[in-house]
């Protein structure tokens, strides 16, 4: 639970879980410093990490008076991102992972956002990919107006809890990540606002994070991903059981085309490529053709290719 903000608030909390970081937390923590709007607190939870983390987190804030250095056994990001919250004091908070790294102006752009449409619950932004070393510059994430139920189930277009942004009021309301989810417990948690409150989830149009893909590149376990997938649907789903209900056929249709996408990414039979497109149109073809329609024609596209194509041709061609 969060306690009482004092009356002299900060304008942010800013908190930054990290777990084995020490290659990455000085950059991150360096674009948190080097934002236009000042008036935050950065509290960087140490989630148990056996290397240099937090001596490296301790030099990057440099004797900086608003960087504040917790540890936690660990617990994973989820808890540690509450213990952040619990220690909060700003009327809004914002994440950013110890592995990415923010636009100077991210702050305040959604300083600005959440003051001039008061109905906005949760703010973000969009997300430019980069490689593990953050040298070269990949694809951008779409501008998604706002949010609904099923898309953010089903797509979840925010990318990255680094691409966070939600008044104190809501985590009041809603409470804080679902530390028992492996997978997708930020996703989770901006459903549950929707499903469970009348705040309005919206995107600012403009590129505001720099998201590091890891070394191992894409996943190929999609079994995996679905299980996954299930079980935060099923955490909504305790929650607002109706909500839920109403909204899933459009996000089961959503989520099988990116498995397929993803299929075809990672170079999966492309038996199973088709099996996961087939899905998606038996649950909603609607939402197929009215959610990024060039997607799932080039999904579409993309498995009629697959036997003819080469691998690397085929990953290029479906990358967005």
């Amino acid at each position: 639970m969060l306690t009482a903000a004092p009356q002299h608030q900060l304008l942010f909390t800013v908190v930054m879980p990290a777990y084995r970081a020490a290659e990455t937390i000085g950059t991150a923590i360096a674009s948190v410093l080097n934002q236009s709007e000042a008036r935050f607190e950065l509290i960087v939870v140490d989630d148990g990490s056996p290397d240099d983390t937090v001596a490296i987190a301790e030099a990057a804030a440099s004797g900086d008076r608003r960087v504040r250095v917790i540890r936690q056994a660990n617990a994973g990001p989820a808890a540690a991102r509450n213990h952040g919250i619990a220690r909060s004091q700003g009327r809004s908070i914002a994440f950013l992972d110890a592995d990415d790294r923010w636009a100077p102006d991210m702050l305040a752009r959604h300083r600005d956002h959440l003051r001039n449409v008061p109905p906005v619950g949760v703010s973000f932004g969009r997300v430019r990919f980069y490689d593990p070393e953050m040298t070269v510059a990949g694809r951008v994430s779409a501008h998604v107006p706002t949010l609904t139920l099923a898309r953010s189930i089903g797509e979840n277009p925010i990318c990255t809890t680094s691409n966070l942004v939600a008044r104190r009021e809501v985590f009041e309301r809603v409470g804080g990540f679902n530390p028992t989810l492996n997978h997708a417990e930020d996703q989770e948690w901006v459903a549950r606002v929707l499903a469970t409150t009348r705040w309005d989830v919206r995107g600012i149009d403009a590129v505001l994070v720099d998201y590091r893909t890891s070394a191992g590149g894409l996943s190929a376990d999609l079994t995996g991903m679905r299980r996954g997938w299930r079980a935060m649907i099923d955490s909504i789903r305790a929650h607002a059981p109706n909500e839920v209900a109403a909204a899933e056929a459009e996000a089961s249709a959503l989520f099988e085309r990116y498995l397929a996408r993803r299929a075809l990414r990672t170079g999966q039979p492309t038996a199973q490529a088709f099996a996961h497109f087939w899905k998606a149109i038996r649950h909603s073809p609607f939402a197929l053709l009215t959610h990024a329609p060039k997607r799932t024609l080039l999904t579409a596209a993309g498995i009629c290719a697959a036997a003819i194509l080469p691998p690397a041709l085929l990953r290029s061609a479906i990358v967005r």
